[in-house]
C-alpha cells in the first residue's frame, strides 16, 4: 500500500474517534476490518487488533510497517490510542516557526511557478 494512501486512511480513522464519536469507537473495536475497509484500510482476510494503550512511542512509518506485515501474517496490529494524545492537539505557532514553513518572500525574477534562476 502506498503510504500516502495509507496515511490518509489512518488519519481519518484516528480523527473520527478522537471527535467523540462513541458509536464510531464501538464499531471500531466490535468489527474493526468492516470499518477500516469503510475507511479505505482493507485488511482483506487478516485479523485486525485494534491497540488502545500506546506504551511507547512511534510513527506513522511503523504502523505502515506493522500494517504491511499484517498483511502477509494474518494478524495486524492497529494502534488507535482512544484518546487524542496532547502532542496532536492544535497549537500556536510562532512568528518565527510561521516564517520557516510560509511559501512566498523576495523573488528575483517572474519565471513562476519556480523562482530557482
Amino acid at each position: 500500500m502506498e503510504k500516502e494512501v495509507f496515511m490518509k486512511a489512518y488519519s481519518s480513522v484516528l480523527r473520527k474517534v478522537w471527535s467523540g464519536d462513541e458509536d464510531y469507537k464501538k464499531k471500531l473495536l466490535s468489527n474493526p476490518s468492516a470499518v477500516l475497509k469503510d475507511a479505505g484500510l482493507d485488511p482483506g482476510t487478516a485479523k485486525v487488533n485494534i491497540i488502545t494503550k500506546i506504551t511507547r512511542e512511534g510513527t506513522l512509518d511503523d504502523q505502515l510497517r506493522l500494517w504491511e506485515e499484517g498483511l502477509k501474517t494474518g494478524a495486524i496490529d492497529l494502534y488507535v490510542p482512544l484518546e487524542q494524545p496532547e502532542a496532536v492537539e492544535d497549537v500556536d505557532l510562532t512568528d518565527a516557526e510561521l516564517e520557516s514553513v510560509a511559501g512566498g518572500g523576495d523573488c528575483c525574477c517572474t519565471c513562476t511557478p519556480c523562482c530557482c534562476c
